[in-house]
């Protein structure tokens, strides 16, 4: 039996830290996507729902010389800056969501 409790002990430790190291992926992904990308919310004063998923959007839509921009509903669109933006000297990271009138 004490086998048996010391068997899961180590397989539930073994769980919680790859949880652990999934966690800290994702804050780096969002660390290093954070200000190359925006949530424009269009003619409303809502907050965005941000979707779990947006590094990976980010990543797979994202130009090497165009500013990209995804609809994400009828009132938010996503605006990708380029790489060659993002690595300009003297880059400003955007805003993370911004209020904007058409």
């Amino acid at each position: 039996m004490r086998a048996l409790l010391v068997l899961f002990l180590f397989f539930f430790s073994g769980l919680c830290g790859i949880s652990a190291q999934n966690t800290e992926l994702i804050k780096q992904q969002n660390i290093s996507a954070e200000g190359t990308y925006q949530l424009q919310v269009i003619n409303s004063r809502n907050q965005p729902f941000i979707p779990a998923n947006i590094n990976e959007l980010v990543a797979e839509k994202r130009n090497a010389t165009e500013v990209v921009y995804v609809q994400l509903g009828s009132e938010v669109r996503l605006k990708i800056l380029p790489l060659s933006e993002i690595n300009k000297p003297g880059f400003i990271p955007l805003e993370k969501i911004i209020h904007v009138t058409e």
